[in-house]
């Protein structure tokens, strides 16, 4: 092993530290997976340390997997006799050997995330609580959160007040207990048992610390109060600790992520070394210096300033697009010229904010048959929310579709059980008649009352539905869908995974709406007339959603792009209200774990970085303009070439950032000083306090606007009389 040919100063000094706990603060590409791995080899061939007696951890077991990888090839050891995984194996490892101690079975079992939900739903129903009030994703996300804070139920009771919060340690309360009647734990117990176990077992901590000499930790940035705490325990402050992050990649806050583990090390590990990788191995200066500026303006960071000798290389690429299919023809028609010129598909990537914006980019991929993948998501068609559309717009046309009519009868929930479907379809198999025939018959006396009486609300909103084939154009019969429906109301809630389905659902209208207007002559006709032309629309695009090659170029979120690398970048979306997200707007935390993401994005490219925003975007199938991204203003403009914008170099000299490069745009409807209600503004309302703009339809005395306000929720007002006030 050759530390001195292998690694460059700043490597060796951080894989030869000594005694003690160091932070080892990893730029992008700056090589913190070889130092670890040196550290390790370095620790048992020049220190003569046990590699038993060395742990390392990290977040992923993909990266976990590496690591060991590269560990036992440095050293020739296969298998490794130490400890190399991720936090929540060494937290099992652990709780299975001290099973009793703990106050588990020892044959105890680890519900994964389809159990936890489960369990949740199971708990909202003991205590008489209904799921569309307390959507269970939204309170099991709150339940790990206090978890991550080693609140048991009685801790977090103790701790909190107000209605909600009630509510929520009672279902806390009885999911604990109907984890520990079935024998089992979740993830979040993988962390806070054994933290309670090394902090209140003297014998048992003693036993286990003993056995740790040197303990190394991956991606620090992403560790929370409980994962922590399981790091004092098992080293002590002054032990010997390799903690290696970057608090400029630390875009997990929103999961429990705390970023001060970094920003304050020392605070938890007095007179810890702090040393820097700087040197990048990964991208061109150009792209380094760009991403470098923009992450700057954080307030929490630490600093560095990466740097690399692989030259300026080719500037960024920044588009204007029109509209979301202007900007997916481009970034894949710019793609296709990368792949021409000899960049394999493989080492492209299209990154997205939220999983909404992949539906344009996957049609263009589509349509121009180019090879892709969809990585960490469910492609557009696929998901959920949007199957559920389809299956409606099927069943209105064609209520005879028993597929669709079981997909939908009781979506959204209407009180039509498994139970009463069987009974349902057994009526009908009986009587010889499709099941639809049964309803219109009104052949519902063997059905329970209750149940009886929602198939024929259901049957009724279906007959009105249909009937409206031939009144209504088939947007308009969308929109009345997704409205009486109740879908939109199932999803509007201020929890994450609520918000990604409604705006899949509005993504949808959007693309009804794109299509439809390709014919204007034909976007005014009835329904029964465009319809068809949408279904076989969807469905050709889900059966071409199968054609792919296993090594395509990759789709995915900024989320999703961490630890990964490509010689082609593109990041998509770069508008006020998407990156950054609405939801951010005026949180100077929010903004700047927003500004790490884009950050994150653009450290992925090795050559190529390739930007683009567009000046105005469908939104529930109307055009709302889009404002620049703010992070584009922080962005140097020397560093950018500028495509669609009133000239093709964009003008340094003029402003230092490039968000002037979008300049005015001489066909909108309306500027931005004569519509200050924008999506994304911040607003007072008399009564309701402050809030967000979700979205604006219409224009002058009709405008409308959907506001999500920080105390109410969500409120439609009409903008004429809502006498709001901009929040600066």
């Amino acid at each position: 092993m050759d530390i001195a040919r292998s690694l460059n100063e700043d490597q060796i000094a951080a894989v030869t530290h000594g005694e003690g706990p160091q932070l080892v603060l990893a730029g992008a590409g700056s090589g913190k997976t070889r130092v670890i791995t040196y550290r390790i080899g370095w620790l048992v061939e020049s220190r003569d340390v046990d590699p038993a007696r060395v742990v390392a951890v990290t977040f992923t077991n993909k990266a976990a997997a590496e690591m060991r990888h590269r560990v036992e090839a440095l050293l020739a050891r296969s298998p490794l006799e130490g400890f190399v995984g991720t936090f929540h194996r060494f937290g099992l490892l652990m709780l299975r050997r001290y099973a009793e101690h703990a106050g588990l079975e020892p044959g105890f079992m680890v519900f994964d995330d389809a159990d936890q939900i489960a369990l949740v739903k199971r708990a909202l129903e003991e205590e008489g609580m209904a799921e569309g009030a307390y959507p269970p994703r939204a309170m099991l996300a709150r339940i790990s959160d206090a978890k991550s804070k080693l609140l048991d139920p009685e801790s977090y009771a103790a701790s909190t007040s107000g209605f909600f919060e009630e509510r929520l340690a009672r279902v806390y309360r009885r999911y604990q207990h109907l984890l520990k009647r079935a024998s089992a734990v979740d993830f979040d117990d993988l962390i806070g048992l054994p933290v309670r176990l090394l902090s209140g077992d003297h014998e048992v901590a003693a036993r286990i610390k003993g056995r740790i000499r040197h303990l190394l930790v991956d991606e620090f940035q992403d560790t929370n109060h409980a994962q922590l705490r399981l790091v004092r325990e098992l080293v002590g402050p002054a032990g010997n600790l390799t903690a290696v992050g970057d608090e400029d990649q630390g875009i997990y806050r929103w999961r429990g992520a705390d970023l001060d583990n970094v920003l304050h090390f020392e605070r938890s590990f007095p007179g810890a070394v702090v040393r820097k990788l700087e040197r990048n191995y990964r991208s061109t200066q150009t792209i380094l210096d760009a991403a470098g500026e923009l992450v700057a303006h954080n307030r929490k960071r630490r600093g560095k300033r990466l740097w690399t000798d692989a030259g300026r290389g080719e500037p960024i690429e920044l588009y204007r697009a029109r509209d979301e299919m202007d900007e997916a023809l481009w970034v894949v028609g710019r793609a296709a010229d990368l792949a021409r010129t000899g960049t394999p598909w493989r080492e492209i990537a299209i990154l997205v904010r939220t999983n909404a914006q992949t539906r344009a980019l996957e049609e263009e991929l589509l349509r121009t048959r180019t090879p892709y993948v969809l990585i960490g998501g469910t492609r557009f068609y696929e998901r959920a929310e949007v199957k559920d559309v389809v299956a409606y717009l099927r069943a209105i046309w064609d209520p005879r579709d028993e597929l669709s009519m079981a997909r939908i009868v009781n979506q959204p929930p209407r009180g039509i059980g498994k139970a009463t479907q069987r009974l349902l379809e057994e009526e009908a198999e009986r009587a010889g008649l499709p099941v639809w025939d049964l309803l219109a018959l009104d052949r519902l006396d063997s059905l329970p009352g209750k149940s009886a009486r929602a198939l024929r609300s259901f049957r009724d909103l279906l007959v009105e539905l249909h009937a409206d084939l031939d009144r209504l154009p088939a947007f308009e019969l969308l929109e009345k869908l997704l409205d009486r429906s109740g879908l939109l109301l199932l999803y509007d809630r201020p929890d994450a995974e609520s918000e990604a389905r409604r705006e899949n659902l509005q993504e949808f209208l959007s693309a009804a709406q794109e299509l439809l207007s390709r014919d204007p002559a034909r976007r005014e006709l009835p329904a029964r007339e465009t319809l068809p032309d949408l279904l076989d629309h969807i469905a050709l695009v889900a059966d071409l959603d199968g054609w792919k090659v296993e090594r395509g170029l990759a789709v995915l979120t900024l989320h999703s792009a961490k630890g990964l690398e490509f010689r082609a970048v593109f990041v998509t979306g770069l508008e006020g209200g998407v990156l950054p997200h609405y939801n951010a707007q005026d949180r100077p935390d929010d903004i700047e774990e927003e500004r790490r993401l884009l950050y994150v994005g653009m450290t992925r490219a090795r050559e190529r970085l390739h930007l683009s925003a567009c000046r105005r975007r469908r939104v529930a199938g109307r055009f709302q303009d889009q404002e620049p991204s703010p992070f584009l203003d922080e962005i140097p403009g020397l560093l950018v070439e500028g495509q669609g914008g009133p000239s093709h170099r964009y003008d340094h000299e003029r402003t230092r950032g490039v968000a002037a490069f979008f300049g005015r745009r001489e066909d909108r409807t309306c500027s931005q000083e004569e519509r200050p209600l924008a999506k994304g503004r911040r607003v007072r309302h008399p009564q309701l306090g402050e809030g967000v703009v979700l979205s604006v339809e219409g224009q002058g005395e009709a405008m409308k606007l959907t506001v999500f306000f920080e105390r109410d929720g969500k409120r439609k007002l009409i903008a004429k009389y809502a006498n709001l006030e901009l929040v600066r």
